[in-house]
Parts: C-alpha cells; sequence; structure tokens
C-alpha cells in the first residue's frame, strides 16, 4: 500500500464511528484542502473497490456517504490490532526457531534473521529465535518450501511456568525499546489540544503525520504479547487507551453527517 493511501487511511480513523462524505463537506474544514490536493476522491473510490470502505445512502439527504470497513481499519492500524493481540489466549507453548548456516552463506543467515525479525519473533541468541505463536509470515514461508527455510528447524517448546516465561520475553525482546518508542507515542498524543486549539489546517495535519509515524514506529518492534507474557511495566496497553481516548477527542471535532461544519450544533 503507497504511504499516501496508507495516511488517508488513517486520518480516517479520526471519524470512528462515524460516516463521512466523500466531498468532506461534514469534515473539519482543516482536511478539506488537503483532500483535494491529493485526489481524495479517485482514493476514495480505490479504497472502497478494494473492501476498506463501505457506501451507503443517507436517508435524510440521499448523499452517499462512505465509512471504514474493519478490513480498513485493520489495515490503517498497521495490519495488526493491538487488543486482539493482547486478548489472545496462549497454548502455553513456545515456537522455537533454530538454523546453522554455515560462515560463508552470511546473505542466507541475514535473509532468514531478516524474515524472523520481521515476524517479530524475539532472538534468544544468533541462531535460536522464539515466538509464543506460529507467525503467519514463517509459516507461509515453511508451508511453500521457500528456500529461505531450507535451513531452519521449528521445535515446540512447553511453558515452564510464569517466571521462566517471562526471562525469555525479556531475554528475546528488547523492551527499553519498545517502551520507548510508546513513550513517543504518548508525547504525540498529549500534543493533540495543542493542535485542536490551534485549529488550523497545517496543525491538524502535522499532528497526524506525527502520531501516524509514532504509532507505527512502536508498532514496528512491539510483539504484541498475549497478556499472560506481558513484562512488567510495560506501556503499550496504557498507551493504546489514552489514543483511544484521543481519538474520541478528535472525532468530536467532526460535525454529524450531513451537517456543515461550520453549521449549527
Amino acid at each position: 500500500m503507497k504511504a499516501k493511501t496508507a495516511l488517508l487511511l488513517y486520518r480516517l480513523q479520526w471519524l470512528a464511528e462515524k460516516p463521512f462524505m466523500p466531498t468532506f463537506r461534514n469534515l473539519e474544514q482543516s482536511f478539506e484542502g488537503w483532500a483535494y490536493a491529493n485526489g481524495l476522491l479517485k482514493q476514495i473510490q480505490r479504497l472502497e473497490a478494494q473492501g476498506l470502505l463501505e457506501a451507503s445512502r443517507d436517508p435524510r439527504s440521499g448523499q452517499r456517504l462512505h465509512r471504514l470497513t474493519e478490513a480498513g481499519r485493520l489495515a490503517a492500524s498497521g495490519g495488526r490490532d493491538p487488543d486482539t493481540w493482547w486478548g489472545r489466549e496462549w497454548d502455553g507453548k513456545w515456537r522455537l526457531f533454530l538454523f546453522d548456516i554455515p560462515v560463508i552463506e552470511n546473505a542466507k543467515r541475514y535473509q532468514l534473521t531478516r524474515a524472523l525479525a520481521a515476524a517479530r519473533c524475539g532472538c534468544l541468541q544468533g541462531s535460536v529465535w522464539i515466538a509464543p505463536f506460529m507467525p503467519p509470515p514463517i509459516e507461509a514461508l515453511i508451508s511453500e518450501a521457500d528456500p529461505e527455510c531450507s535451513h531452519l528447524l521449528l521445535l515446540l517448546a512447553d511453558s515452564k511456568g510464569a517466571a521462566v516465561d517471562h526471562d525469555m520475553v525479556a531475554a528475546a525482546w528488547n523492551f527499553d525499546l519498545i517502551n520507548q518508542r510508546w513513550r513517543d507515542l504518548g508525547k504525540v498524543l498529549d500534543r493533540f489540544q495543542d493542535a485542536a486549539r490551534e485549529g488550523t489546517p497545517e496543525a491538524l495535519a502535522d499532528w497526524t503525520a506525527a502520531e501516524n509515524e509514532a504509532c507505527r514506529a512502536a508498532l514496528t518492534v512491539d510483539p504484541l504479547m498475549p497478556a499472560c507474557l506481558l513484562p512488567r511495566g510495560y506501556r503499550g496497553r496504557k498507551t493504546w487507551r489514552h489514543r483511544r481516548s484521543v481519538y474520541a477527542s478528535a472525532a468530536r471535532l467532526i460535525p454529524e453527517a450531513g451537517r456543515p461544519a461550520n453549521g449549527p450544533a
């Protein structure tokens, strides 16, 4: 997905459960110039064709309205819904990925470790990686007999208790970095009221872009562990609740569908 389209979906999350018109006449005026300047109407048509937006008719005005679908909301969040991932039930089995690749095949080692890191597996040591669930990207590589996985051995290991599990989590993932990314997002979220009070197109657009970047930076490094494996002091869930609160405030900037942005309450 192109960066412009991803940012459009991200900004449409401001709407929460409210429908919106493709002309953006019912939105905060600060988005209007941005929408037209970036060919919004054509983008909306493409997103609808991809199943990321759904359309209906307003029974009062007869105008065409759109709403993000669940797939659209998921795409706007980088492909993962944190609440769903934190809420998963763990089966108490660790997936261990081991490989032994000769030094002369460093390129192959790099490709494999990059694939495991991209799937947000944790590294216990250079050639031993773990995950509490089978990551779909790795499962796809294995099932397709990808040459990248020809040296990869998958083992299942039973949990040895909460203390050992938390030690493994602390060793395999960099939660100092993960928590810092969530703190960075929290700082951006705290700036929303200032941007809203300023109320200019530039202030709101800059804040949205900064929040988008900070959120994706956090989700890129966070494995989003099931709740039973989250380490003490983890900041992700608290920051995500804060984000929902900020987005509720952002949605209140948007008048109800069919009512002009500067119309009476």
